[in-house]
């Protein structure tokens, strides 16, 4: 037997997928300032680790986790980062639990797909993401499947404890299981009742839910009232029904192909391929993805960062297409080679004309002659395939062609999912959540570390007052510094050393200050972006944007040439 055949193998491949995936995710997880919407949960998670009073969200999964975390560690942006992104790792371990429906290859190919899918990596660094409760629900199925109770029922509760993505799941499983059941004639009782047969595992499970909630929810007890947010997230998604639809609407299909299109390619001939030989996989797969698409279109609430429902379904066609075409020749092995690197390198010189195409600087003729490359590059594509196919044969040319499309597409998700994320030193706009926007904290925090250092011999504490401004990205700021407070207006007869405000608002003390304006966010003009502007953010992820401003207030007489002159 061949060692790709065993079962060794393919858990070595589990094992370097995992650690990709960890790498992805971890590396420079704390780099970027929290958004809004992160510091707002990472705020509460501070709160059960500091044991002070706060109102508890739904994401109590992580709120317990990281609350612990905080508790006996000091809290940083990557401490706050750490427990989604752990989650999100996991995600490799699903194929592997389905491995007997998808066969070896096809889950390990998923498995290496799912560790570096710009989607799956992009939101396992998000907080507030359904990351947490859209992997542990499926890892609580798989493991249902595979008869671990212990196990599943642990993952079931951080599911439930991980978000309105829990109920998003369960709606969707319910909807795709009864329409398989329709049109497949496909029933799944068997699984629930062998594994719920015997007492003993329904007591195990329920026993391992029931202490997961309990130690999870109250943060290891440090936050007792957190048992009241187990099922906060059902009541969001229930919310949700009566949010405003995402503007514009275009985001939602606009970021599936941004950050997922070699998933729709492969998943649409997957489904197609398994419609033709009527295959009940693929086609239950298939449904999967329409459902999931029909919740990301219809649900009001649902945002860009809900295509996972979408993709991985879609990912799973794609490697079992993958796996069912890609066949190493015993022939022409040298032609193989060669077809695959040609088809990188025409790859290669499409996407940069494509880059290069919707560049602001290029003139009118430079575009047409980039246009007409970029045409050329395609038609160089299908003669390549073509002479191969009736040159040599057609079990070098389509496996050529699939295999160079594979490194293609690799080296594509890994190179976005790098540039769409911290790990690499260029910002650019991501469309997770387009209500929310990219911080700049860090000329706040060296402004007022200056000003503590000037004034660090005085024996009167420095006041820190923000007027009119308090948002969870401020308070987390803030979070380490002593004597803030956070008030709607300063009065005249306060005077305290530092103090920060909106640029519209005019403080009536600011003439014995002196102040700074700063950069403290920037959001993209996602509303007014037209369709070039939606084109060129798809290939390069730039697109206008406004900025808000803020100002930065020190009291004259901390200022160090008023201490030196005095």
């Amino acid at each position: 037997m061949k060692l790709e055949n065993k079962p060794i193998f393919h858990r070595l491949l589990l094992s370097s997928a995992f650690i990709t995936a960890l790498a992805l995710r971890l590396v420079r997880l704390g780099a970027m300032p929290l958004t809004d919407m992160e510091a707002r949960i990472a705020l509460q998670a501070l709160a059960v680790g500091q044991k002070t009073e706060t109102v508890l969200g739904g994401h109590m999964t992580y709120v317990g986790l990281t609350g612990f975390d905080f508790f006996l560690l000091h809290a940083s942006n990557f401490l706050a980062r750490f427990w989604p992104a752990m989650f999100g790792a996991l995600i490799v371990f699903v194929p592997f639990l389905f491995r007997k429906q998808l066969g070896h290859w096809p889950a390990s190919i998923l498995s290496f797909i799912l560790a570096l899918s710009p989607e799956m990596v992009g939101l396992s660094r998000v907080i507030g993401s359904p990351m947490i409760a859209f992997v542990m629900l499926l890892l609580a199925f798989g493991l249902i499947i595979r008869k671990k109770p212990i196990l599943s029922g642990v993952s079931f509760a951080l599911a439930l404890m991980g978000g309105s993505g829990f109920w998003t799941g369960i709606v969707l499983i319910g909807f795709i299981l009864l329409a398989a059941k329709v049109i497949l004639k496909l029933s799944f009782h068997d699984y629930l009742d062998e594994f719920f047969k015997h007492k003993d595992d329904r007591l195990k499970f329920l026993i391992a839910f029931g202490l997961t909630v309990l130690l999870v929810a109250t943060g290891f007890s440090l936050a007792p009232e957190g048992l009241s947010g187990v099922f906060s997230g059902g009541v969001d998604f229930v919310r949700g029904f009566g949010m405003p639809y995402i503007e514009p609407f275009v985001l939602k299909p606009l970021a599936l192909a941004a950050y997922s299109l070699p998933a729709v390619i492969f998943g649409i001939w997957g489904g197609i391929r398994g419609l033709i030989k009527r295959n009940k996989l693929d086609i239950f797969l298939l449904i999967a993805a329409l459902a999931g698409f029909i919740y990301l279109l219809l649900y009001p609430n649902a945002t860009p960062a809900d295509i996972i429902w979408v993709t991985l379904p879609l990912w799973t066609l794609s490697a079992r297409v993958i796996a069912a075409v890609w066949r190493w020749p015993e022939e022409n092995k040298f032609v193989m080679v060669i077809t695959v690197v040609m088809v990188v390198v025409v790859f290669a010189f499409t996407l940069l004309a494509m880059r290069s195409l919707v560049s602001p600087s290029i003139n009118t003729e430079a575009r047409l002659t980039t246009f007409i490359a970029l045409a050329g590059g395609l038609v160089l594509l299908i003669a390549l395939v073509l002479l191969v196919t009736y040159g040599w044969s057609e079990d070098v040319a389509l496996p050529g062609f699939l295999m160079g499309l594979s490194v293609v597409v690799l080296l594509g998700m890994l190179s976005l999912s790098v540039r769409t994320t911290s790990i690499s030193l260029e910002r650019t706009h991501e469309s997770w959540y387009p209500q929310e926007s990219s911080l700049s904290t860090q000329w706040v925090k060296i402004s007022l570390d200056r000003v503590l250092e000037w004034n660090k011999r005085t024996t009167m504490p420095v006041e820190i007052a923000v007027a009119d401004f308090e948002t969870p990205g401020m308070r987390w700021v803030l979070r380490d510094y002593e004597n803030v407070v956070f008030v709607p207006y300063v009065p005249p007869s306060s005077q305290p050393g530092v103090l920060i405000s909106d640029t519209l608002t005019q403080p009536e003390i600011s003439n014995s200050y002196r102040g700074q304006d700063l950069v403290w966010s920037q959001t993209p003009d996602w509303q007014g972006m037209m369709p070039f502007q939606n084109l060129n953010w798809f290939i390069t992820r730039d697109a206008p944007e406004t900025t808000k401003e803020i100002i930065f207030w020190v009291r004259t007489d901390l200022m160090p040439d008023e201490q030196f002159s005095q």
